[in-house]
């Protein structure tokens, strides 16, 4: 079966939420929006960052910055449309990266062991 792109903001929020059960920042100054895997942590040794969503000046969903991919010199992006398929093959991957990361960050605890707040 072929799905239609995910063409709106409020489209890919649910998928992003809903389907690969990421938590979401609210939206910034409607051009950007970043979602985290299971909680929004920001400090630099343990964050969960996992995508961040860019509007154009319409405020259409036109980039998706793939953040675990990503580095200082570096961007990793995927462009619209965005297929359903793809998107969450490209989610599951950045998750899979981030994994190894919060499991060193939380010595003699798995991953799905984390506590729930991000301080």
């Amino acid at each position: 079966m072929t799905h239609r792109p995910l063409a709106t903001a409020e489209e890919l929020h649910d998928f992003l939420t809903r389907e690969c059960a990421l938590v979401a920042e609210p939206a910034h100054s409607g051009s950007w929006r970043t979602y985290f895997f299971r909680e929004v942590v920001w400090h630099p040794a343990r964050t969960t960052r996992t995508a961040k969503l860019l509007f154009d000046h319409a405020g259409a969903p036109f980039r998706l910055q793939l953040c675990v991919s990503s580095d200082n010199n570096n961007s990793v992006f995927l462009a619209a449309p965005f297929g359903r398929d793809a998107l969450k093959r490209a989610i599951d991957a950045e998750t899979a990266q981030l994994m190894p990361r919060l499991a060193g960050t939380m010595p003699g605890k798995s991953v799905d062991e984390a506590p729930s707040s991000s301080m």
